[in-house]
């Protein structure tokens, strides 16, 4: 069936809203890209004619640590049928995956999270969030590029702010440094 074929380059969308969540170069756990991949929501469906899928309400999406929410995902795809752009909506989106085993998942969560494959651009919008182990950034908008390794936040026009927090090293790595 054809829309089994648009799940095999799911995993390069997936992953690439991994990295904006670290905001850095960093590869996925190992397994995860052989692991199948699950979608599962209460409606799907699919116009052949406009080359998008859409699915609808409770859209859980899911290989090995990595797991996407949210209330719609749209897959749009070339005529080629190659995926062109993803975009996850929710009150919020909620996207995690662990990066390496030993750490805990990155988590992030905006209204909407896109994903443009061709420029490799990912934008987080609507109080947009990212939590890697206490480390967060909040923002009205997150972009992050993920050719050049760029990212930029905004705030809301006229209120709000942009905010990154950084969790302070554990205290026995303080001690063993300050004696140096």
């Amino acid at each position: 069936m054809a829309l089994n074929k648009c799940y095999r380059p799911i995993y390069k969308v997936l992953t690439a809203i991994a990295l904006v969540a670290i905001a850095i170069a960093a590869q996925a756990l190992p397994g995860d890209r052989t692991q199948k991949i699950s979608v599962g929501s209460d409606s799907m469906s699919a116009d052949r004619a406009n080359n998008l899928v859409v699915y609808n309400d409770n859209v859980v999406i899911t290989q090995g640590s990595l797991q996407i929410r949210a209330d719609r995902v749209e897959v749009y795809f070339t005529a080629s049928d190659e995926i062109s752009r993803v975009v996850a909506v929710g009150r919020p989106a909620h996207f995690q995956q662990k990066i390496l085993e030993s750490q805990n998942p990155v988590k992030a969560r905006a209204e909407r999270i896109e994903y443009v494959i061709s420029s490799e651009e990912l934008q987080l919008t609507g109080q947009a969030f990212i939590d890697r182990d206490g480390n967060t950034l909040t923002a009205e908008k997150i972009d992050y590029d993920l050719a050049t390794e760029q990212m930029s936040a905004r705030s809301q026009p006229g209120n709000g702010r942009v905010e990154m927090i950084w969790k302070p090293e554990s205290t026995e790595d303080n001690k063993n440094s300050s004696s140096d």
